[in-house]
């Protein structure tokens, strides 16, 4: 699949961000959206507990969303960020 980047205008979800493996260090990396009318999220990720990147298009049932990594087999929770 090629990298697809969105219309912003066109998403009603957005982030990319860096992610923590357990020890805390921000080793993962996680590009997601959503476009607006559209069930499935399109994510790019670079698993933070074992270095395995992915892209994909997935469906979540519910928050927070939870990419499971097709290298190693966890989760990656994907937690609302705090306001500043």
């Amino acid at each position: 699949m090629a990298m697809k980047y969105p219309d912003i205008d066109n998403t009603n979800y957005f982030t990319n961000r860096a992610l923590s493996n357990k020890e805390g260090e921000k080793t993962g990396k996680i590009l997601m959206f959503r476009e607006k009318g559209k069930e499935k999220f399109y994510l790019r990720m670079k698993c933070p507990y074992c270095g395995h990147m992915q892209e994909r298009e997935e469906a979540f049932a519910k928050k927070p969303y939870r990419p499971v990594c097709e290298g190693c087999g966890k989760k990656v929770a994907i937690v609302k960020l705090k306001k500043q």
